[in-house]
């Protein structure tokens, strides 16, 4: 408790029966232990200051409801704590239920909880709205992507979802395409747009790929141009051109590859034929 005390010196002062201890009864009745306790007030000692009755104890019992166990209450209480800023009934609570709605299981979306907690704490309407805009651009709400593509519409604003509209049109991309590429891989949306750029212009530049590869594989504008995707690209150059490969290479399995399992596959093989000739930074 040393070190909560350093960050928040007025607790020696509080009243231990008035302010601390209606505190420690919600964590209690709820079934935490001590430990727990002294976990969750070491991890955001502000907690002690929130109304008991009137934040703590629903709030709790909204994290309960949803995660299921007192375990995953612990975890997500040590997120950045501002979970109990929100009143979590009307914001996580209602948006739990929507996604529900739509047929977004419950393990995927505790997981969603734990990855994206803001997300949950979105007015209720926005989420609606969003859903609405992912539905109308074609999107298969059976799919494992559909909380994805709702989470990164949700994340950009309509002013940034238009640049990146109007940078893929610039790059060669129909409306069509746009769309496709939105359901292939949402968070394709949430790369930056000199990323983007930098991606398309290296691939295009090789000769090899067009617009559609792009399109078809989004994915690839995640990865990291300098210690990814030239390297590798530069790599698999040199052994077709030395005919090394026996067959031809996807280009998408060889970019998923760590960075270990691309050099046992390409590089300490062939290190002889590659010796000073290409790098590979940081995956």
């Amino acid at each position: 408790m040393e070190d909560v005390i350093k960050r928040v010196p007025r607790i020696l002062t509080s009243n231990l029966d008035t302010v601390l201890k209606p505190k420690f009864k919600v964590f209690q009745d709820l079934g935490f232990s001590d430990s727990d306790i002294v976990d969750i007030v070491s991890s955001d000692p502000w907690i002690l200051w929130r109304s008991a009755d009137n934040r703590l104890a629903p709030a709790l019992l909204v994290l309960k409801k949803i995660l299921g166990s007192n375990a995953r209450v612990l975890k997500a209480l040590k997120l950045p704590g501002w979970f109990l800023k929100y009143d979590l009934e009307k914001t996580m609570m209602s948006n739990v239920e929507v996604l529900q709605s739509y047929g977004i299981k419950s393990p995927q979306i505790i997981k969603y909880i734990f990855q994206f907690p803001r997300f949950f704490v979105h007015k209720p309407e926005s989420i609606v709205e969003v859903v609405k805009r992912v539905d109308e651009m074609g999107f298969d709400m059976k799919s494992k992507r559909f909380l994805s593509a709702i989470r990164i519409m949700t994340s950009l604003t309509v002013d940034t979802w238009e640049r990146k509209v109007k940078l893929f049109k610039s790059l060669g991309l129909s409306e069509d395409d746009i769309s496709a590429v939105f359901r292939r891989v949402p968070q394709v949306f949430a790369v930056s747009e000199n990323k983007i750029k930098e991606v398309t212009e290296l691939l295009l530049s090789t000769g090899k790929f067009d617009i559609s590869f792009i399109v078809n594989r989004p994915e690839l504008l995640i990865y990291s141009v300098e210690h990814r995707l030239k390297p590798r690209l530069r790599v698999m150059e040199i052994l077709e051109k030395k005919k090394l490969l026996g067959k031809k290479h996807n280009l998408i399995t060889i970019c998923k590859y760590s960075k270990q399992k691309f050099a046992e596959l390409y590089v300490i093989p062939y290190a002889n034929e590659l010796e000073g000739r290409v790098h590979e930074g940081k995956s």
